[in-house]
């Protein structure tokens, strides 16, 4: 098949000016009229579908019979794809391209991409064409790809077929295509997550697919699980820990105490998708279970949910609460009489209810109740539950669960409006729902939970049970990224581990189906509301009142923003004037699905807002908004002004981790400028900052960043910049190990600066040749380097900053007196050192610390090693430091298990 990708997308061209309007340019906007608006962003999952051995086949047959074998394949794929959810976008030959989630999105395209392709893949066994005397007939088979991202869909024509798609989605779906053997189907995970539970799937592991640099994990469907619906692929997905929620469980118990007690209650228990919902129900449901020893007081569980997907019957959940209590859904699937299984239930239970056997046997009859709509039908059964609940609520206390409640269908609806009327009895009556809509108008009456995410205290204990020994950083991060959602800590959870990196944006990456159920939720938002959420996505996760009134003409009080806030999107920051984004998440794929253009220009209005609001003197107080609005305009002259100062700023404040990504902005947005001399300047004095801030928390990756200095201070003719360009290249090298590497860029380094005659610098770098030469375990070199170092520091010290570079000096020459024995004298140099910036929150006095831990290790003062090592990480948390957080914790775990 030919695909339809290309390697860039170009986004919508939107307004740059003006009042907001509410104009239609939502993808929702176009599901409700229908009408083309454009190139729209969506994520979508792209299924590929070929037969195999297709050119061999076509070679064997007669035309005519081929022909008619490929009008047959696309009447398959025109009859399967749709009853999916699917649109068949182009058939070529005798492959198929086709797409879930456009023109509606879905929560599960994923699952529907998957079934269709399984359902294609059973039936085309028996395609063949009548009138071919090809013998013996041959086994035909497909081989498909399923993948799903963020594409730019447009009309098509004649030529690009029905839609045209750009982006790398479909790209990666046809490379799976071609991976798949002859009937197999290779989905990447991403485009499945939970999902997955529905189907035996085989890992296949990373796959570097042609022209990506970074791999797809790819799942081997082999066909369907023991899974029939979204409720029991959530049961089983459920890893995370039942933490926090104490509060709404002492509700929901203190409800089913009422009931107890013969006070029939109504609960509807709220929240939006992920929130954790069932995970509550189950738990209550098994505290339940344990309620009092008296027999009396045991509780009846009937539990039931509501699906969505394709196939889901009317009457759903009564169907279930019927099944559950008569126990016969095994001997009904094998056969049995319907009438003649309820009889000798109901005879048992209580005779008067023979009166409603043949509406009740109508309902748990495992055909399809085709008439379930129909007045009469719908009454018998409403009165015959009704009567059911009633005598089981006099037997004992009777706790009724609807989960999902939000996709019920109008008759389950009556018949639980008529439980919901029933008043003195020991009922509860619980629904788990997203929301409780206009059709819920019956239930006002009912008590309403509102299920919030999870506090940051208790949404971090579930990071950390995930992620057990996982760093804070990280938990700090996936807690903030998900905003309390326990589905998004799940699966942010689950992608660190999987892709192995600690950045919750970095981690999500692979995981398009959750992009698609959070587009599908907002899709169903009215136009207005998702128009200012878009405007609210650009300028960013935290949303001053003002400048949102100045992209959308909207004032605080316009009822839109309290919508958004009711729809669990947007809510009112600590700090008044301002207001947040819950989800990270939800902000980045409301982002990515602004168009290009649209995005540039409110970048560019959002700049120029904010330059009007702080007015002259004002802008250095917000350069870090101003750095991130003009680099997303374009402007990389100011991006990189602003950028510069924003690094300036944390570094000030020992924000390491904020001091690099704003400096290696500033170094990009550089890069954009036309090159001269005057651009290598500022590039390799930023440069200079960038390494300044790396040796407190080095990775490899920073070396190319020094190199690249190297480079441009070299080039151009620069020995001042090449010098300490030089000098921070062979720190870094110093700090993440490769001290032969350290050695060799600090002697080049020197040598530059004795040639320039900059004695500060020379002395500089004295130090760090030092602290190489004493890692390579030359210490006679380096005590002479150290010695000379401490000298010319103590001499030169000014002013009222604390000492850093003495004190970290003095460490390393304490490190090597140890390691020779010399103890008294290298606790005398930590005992200066330590002096020196203690209590100054600075990153060096965690390294100091941790320079002394490990003396106390090899002392075997186990326990002043523990408190030095506790005591240095608790610094690195304050400061932000990653690296000397690691060693911190290796040291500390060594002196715990020594002890």
């Amino acid at each position: 098949m030919v695909t339809t990708g290309m390697d860039d997308a170009q986004g919508q061209p939107g307004s740059a000016g003006g009042r907001f309007t509410g104009t239609p340019t939502s993808p929702s906007a176009s599901q409700s009229t229908g009408l083309s608006l454009g190139p729209q962003r969506r994520f979508l999952t792209i299924l590929f579908c070929d037969l195999s051995d297709s050119t061999r086949l076509a070679a064997s047959m007669e035309a005519e019979d081929y022909a008619e074998l490929l009008g047959a394949l696309r009447g398959l794929h025109t009859e399967v794809i749709p009853r999916h959810g699917g649109m068949v976008t182009r058939i070529q030959g005798d492959g198929v391209l086709a797409i879930f989630g456009h023109p509606v999105a879905g929560e599960d395209d994923g699952r529907r991409a998957v079934e269709a392709a399984l359902e294609l893949h059973a039936r085309v066994v028996d395609v063949w064409p009548t009138h071919s005397r090809l013998s013996p007939r041959p086994h035909l088979a497909f081989h498909s790809g399923i993948h799903s991202g963020l594409v730019l869909i447009d009309d098509g024509d004649l030529i690009r077929g029905r839609v045209e798609l750009i982006g790398d989605a479909p790209n990666v779906a046809a490379r799976l295509s071609d991976l798949a053997g002859r009937g197999e189907i290779l989905a990447s995970e991403g485009s499945l997550g939970p999902e997955s539970r529905f189907f035996v799937t085989q890992a296949d592991g990373p796959v570097q697919l042609q022209g990506r640099d970074e791999p797809v994990h790819v799942l081997r469907i082999r066909g369907h699980a023991g899974v029939a619906t979204g409720y029991q692929a959530r049961i089983l997905r459920d890893n995370l820990p039942f933490c926090g929620r104490e509060g709404e469980l002492a509700r929901l118990q203190a409800a089913l105490d009422e009931a107890c007690a013969g006070r029939s209650q109504r609960l509807a228990l709220c929240a939006g998708p992920g929130m954790g919902k069932t995970r509550l129900v189950q738990r209550f449901i098994e505290l339940t279970g344990g309620r009092g020893s008296d027999a009396s007081r045991d509780v009846r569980v009937v539990q039931s949910y509501c699906e969505n997907y394709l196939g889901a019957q009317p009457l759903q959940p009564v169907r279930q609460w019927l099944w559950h209590l008569f126990d016969i859904q095994t001997e009904l699937a094998h056969g049995a009489d319907p009438s003649a299984l309820l009889q000798q239930r109901l005879q048992r239970l209580d005779p008067a209810l023979l009166l409603h056997l043949p509406a009740l046997a109508q309902a748990v009859s495992p055909a399809v109740l085709r008439d379930s709509g129909a007045r009469a039908t719908v009454q018998a059964l409403c009165a015959a539950v009704r009567a059911l609940c009633v005598v089981l609520a006099q037997q004992r206390p009777l706790l009724i669960v609807v989960d999902d409640w939000q996709w019920v269908d109008d008759a389950s609806r009556q018949v639980v409006d008529q439980l919901r009327q029933i008043e003195g009895l020991p009922l509860l009556l619980l629904l788990a729902t997203r929301s409780v809509g206009q059709a819920d108008a019956r239930l006002s009456n009912t008590q309403l939970l509102h299920l919030a995410p999870l506090p940051s205290p208790d949404a971090a204990s579930a990071v950390a049970a995930l992620l057990p020994g996982v760093n804070p950083f990280v938990v700090a991060n996936i807690v903030r990224y998900s905003g309390g959602n326990p589905l998004f800590i799940e699966e942010l959870c689950h992608e660190a581990t999987r892709t192995g990196t600690g950045q919750a944006q970095r981690a999500l990456e692979g995981s398009a189906w959750l992009d698609s159920l959070i587009e599908a939720r907002i899709a169903r938002l009215p136009a207005p509301l998702i128009d200012a959420l878009r405007c609210a996505a650009v300028i960013g996760a935290v949303l001053p009142t003002w400048l949102l009134q100045a992209l959308t003409g909207l004032t605080p009080a316009d009822p839109i923003w309290h919508q958004l806030a009711s729809e669990d999107l947007l809510f009112a920051d600590d700090h008044s004037g301002r207001l947040r984004f819950k989800h990270g998440i939800t902000r980045d794929v409301v982002y990515q699905g602004v168009g290009a253009r649209e995005r540039r220009a409110l970048h560019q209005r959002a700049a120029e807002a904010l330059h009007q609001h702080a007015g002259p003197d004002g802008a250095d107080d917000i350069c870090e908004l101003l750095a991130y609005h003009h680099g997303a305009a374009g402007h990389a002259a100011e991006a990189a002004r602003y950028a510069e100062l924003a690094g300036d700023k944390a570094l000030a404040s020992s924000a390491l981790d904020r001091a690099q990504v704003h400096y290696g902005a500033a170094l990009q947005a550089l890069d954009q400028l036309p090159a001269s001399a005057a651009v290598d300047a500022r590039w390799n004095a930023i440069a200079q900052r960038l390494g300044l801030v790396c040796v407190f928390d080095p990775s490899r990756d920073q070396l190319a960043t020094m190199h690249q200095a190297v480079a441009r201070a070299r080039a151009g003719g620069d020995l001042a910049a090449l010098a300490r360009a030089e000098y921070w290249l062979g720190y870094i090298a110093y700090a993440v190990g490769d001290a032969a590497a350290a050695i060799r860029h600090s002697e080049r380094a020197l040598g530059v600066a004795q040639r320039l005659d900059d004695q500060p610098l020379v002395l500089q770098i004295g130090a760090t040749l030092g602290q190489a030469r004493a890692a390579c375990g030359d210490y006679a070199a380096a005590l002479r380097l150290l010695d000379a170092a401490i000298a010319a520091q103590r001499l030169g010290r000014r002013g009222k900053r604390p000492p850093v570079g003495i004190a970290y000096s003095l460490a390393c020459k304490a490190s090597v007196l140890a390691d020779q024995g010399q103890f008294a004298d290298a606790h005398a140099c930590f005992e200066e050192a330590i002096a020196g910036v203690q209590g100054a929150a600075h990153e060096v006095e965690g390294s100091v610390l941790c320079w002394r831990s490990g003396t106390f290790l090899w002392q075997g003062c186990w326990q002043q090693a523990l408190d030095a090592a506790q005591a240095a990480r608790q610094i690195a948390q304050r400061v932000h430091s990653v690296y000397v957080y690691a060693m911190a914790s290796s040291l500390a775990a060594y002196a715990d298990w020594r002890l």
